[in-house]
C-alpha cells in the first residue's frame, strides 16, 4: 500500500508540472500572435475555381492568366493578417460551351465555393452565367470580351477588360490611322468571339472613310486558298481578321507563300507565342490589339515565378492576377466584417465588389478597377485600356494604348 501511495504522488506531481508547463508554453506562445495575424488554424478554408481552358486548343489564351491568379493566392494565404486559406481549383472548359455546364455544376456543388475567376471565354460564360448567378456565387471574368455578356442581367458578373465594342472600335480607327488601310478585307472564324468582333471593326473603319474591299466568314481550317483568292481578288491593300491565332497564322502564312502583300491585323484571341512561332518570318509587320498590358513591372515578377513554364506572350496574366486580388479583398472584408460561411463570404465579396468606383477602386498591377451598373471595368478614359502591337524580329512590339496613339483624334 506504502509503494502504491508512492507511485500515486509522483503522478500526482508529473500531472501539476503538466499543466504549468502547458501554460507557460501558451504564455510564451502569445506574443508570437500579439501582432493580429491568424495561424493557419484560424483561417477559414474557401474555394475559388478558375473556370476556363487549363487544357486543350486554347489554353494559350488562359494558361498566364490561370498562373497570375494562382501567384496571387499563394501571396495571400502566406500573409499572417489575410483570414482565409484560398484553394484555387481548376475548372477546365477547354475553352469549350458545351463542357461548360458540368463543370458549373461541379462548381456550385462544393460547399466551401465563395467565387469563381472567369469564365476565360465569353461561349463559355453564356452556357454557365444563369447557373452562377442563380447559386449567388461572384464570377468575375479576366479574358471574357463579348459585348452582350453585360445584358444578361447576371448580378454576380463582373468584367476587368474593355470589351469588344472598345477593341473593335479603335481597331477600326488604327487601322485607318496608323495601318494606312484604304482598301480593308474583313475575315472573320465565325466563332461568337470573331464575327462580332470583326464587324465592330468594319463599321468603325468604315466611318473613317476606309472602304470594305470583301467580307468572308470561314469556319477553321488547314486550307486558306479559297479566302487567299478573294482577298487577292479584291486588291485589299489591308486585312483584318477576327480570330485565334492558330487559324490566323496559317492564314498569313499561307497568304504570304501566294504573294499577298497586304498588311495584316488581328485582335486579342491572336496575341499568342503560338502565332509568332507557327507564323515565323510571315508574321513580320502584323498588328495586333488586345486589351492587356503586356508589359510592365508584374512581367518581370511573373517569369520570376514560373520561369521556362511562363508565357513568352503573358496574355492576361497581369488580368489573372488582379482577378485573384479582387476576389481576395473581397473575401478579406468579409471576413472581417463577420461573414463565417461560404454563403455570407459570397455576399460579402459582392458587396465590396459593388462599392468600387472611379474616385475609389481597386488598385491593381494592370490597370485600377472600378465597375459601372452594368457591372462593366469603368475607366475616366477607357481607351488606355486597350493596347497595340506590332510583330519585329519576332516579337510583339508594343505600340502603345489606344489613347496614347490618340486614335479618336
Amino acid at each position: 500500500m506504502r509503494s502504491k501511495s508512492r507511485v500515486l504522488r509522483v503522478f500526482a506531481i508529473l500531472a501539476v508540472l503538466m499543466v504549468v508547463g502547458a501554460a507557460c508554453k501558451d504564455d510564451n506562445n502569445e506574443p508570437q500572435n500579439s501582432g493580429g495575424g491568424t495561424t493557419s488554424a484560424d483561417k477559414i478554408k474557401v474555394s475559388v475555381y478558375f473556370q476556363g481552358a487549363w487544357t486543350g486548343p486554347y489554353n494559350y489564351l488562359v494558361l498566364p492568366s490561370i498562373q497570375g491568379a494562382q501567384l496571387k493566392f499563394k501571396q495571400l494565404n502566406a500573409e499572417a493578417d489575410f483570414p482565409a486559406e484560398v484553394s484555387l481549383k481548376e475548372a477546365d472548359t477547354q475553352g469549350s460551351g458545351d463542357n461548360a455546364p458540368p463543370v458549373a455544376n461541379t462548381v456550385v456543388s462544393d460547399p466551401d465555393t465563395v467565387a469563381v475567376v472567369g469564365p476565360a471565354f465569353s461561349g463559355e460564360s453564356r452556357a454557365v452565367g444563369d447557373t452562377y448567378n442563380e447559386a449567388k456565387i461572384p464570377f468575375v471574368t479576366q479574358s471574357a470580351t463579348a459585348v452582350d455578356l453585360n445584358a444578361n442581367g447576371w448580378d454576380y458578373w463582373y468584367r476587368t477588360v474593355g470589351n469588344d465594342d472598345l477593341q473593335g472600335g479603335n481597331d477600326g480607327l488604327f487601322l485607318a490611322s496608323q495601318a494606312g488601310a484604304k482598301e480593308l478585307y474583313i475575315a472573320d472564324d465565325t466563332s461568337d468571339y470573331g464575327k462580332p468582333l470583326a464587324d465592330t471593326v468594319a463599321t468603325s473603319a468604315e466611318g473613317e472613310g476606309v472602304t470594305i474591299a470583301g467580307r468572308q466568314s470561314v469556319a477553321p481550317t488547314d486550307d486558306y486558298s479559297a479566302l487567299i483568292s478573294d482577298i487577292q481578288a479584291s486588291k485589299a491593300d489591308t486585312v483584318f481578321y477576327g480570330g485565334y491565332d492558330a487559324d490566323f497564322a496559317k492564314l498569313v502564312k499561307q497568304a504570304r507563300d501566294a504573294g499577298v502583300k497586304a498588311t495584316f491585323m488581328s485582335g486579342d484571341g491572336s496575341c499568342s507565342s503560338t502565332f509568332l512561332s507557327s507564323a515565323a518570318d510571315a508574321a513580320e509587320g502584323t498588328y495586333l490589339s488586345i486589351p492587356s498590358n503586356l508589359g510592365g513591372d508584374f512581367v518581370s515578377d511573373y517569369n520570376d515565378e514560373y520561369g521556362s513554364q511562363a508565357s513568352s506572350v503573358p496574355v492576361y496574366a497581369a488580368e489573372g492576377y488582379d482577378a485573384a486580388g479582387l476576389v481576395g479583398e473581397g473575401i478579406k472584408q468579409a471576413i472581417d466584417g463577420g461573414a463565417t460561411t461560404p454563403e455570407d463570404i459570397r455576399a460579402g465579396i459582392k458587396t465590396y465588389l459593388d462599392s468600387l468606383t472611379v474616385d475609389s477602386p481597386y488598385v491593381g498591377v494592370a490597370k485600377s478597377i472600378a465597375f459601372d451598373d452594368k457591372h462593366e471595368l469603368a475607366a475616366d478614359n477607357p481607351e488606355s485600356l486597350l493596347f497595340f502591337y506590332q510583330v519585329k524580329d519576332g516579337k510583339m512590339d508594343p505600340l502603345g494604348s489606344a489613347a496614347d496613339l490618340n486614335l479618336g483624334g
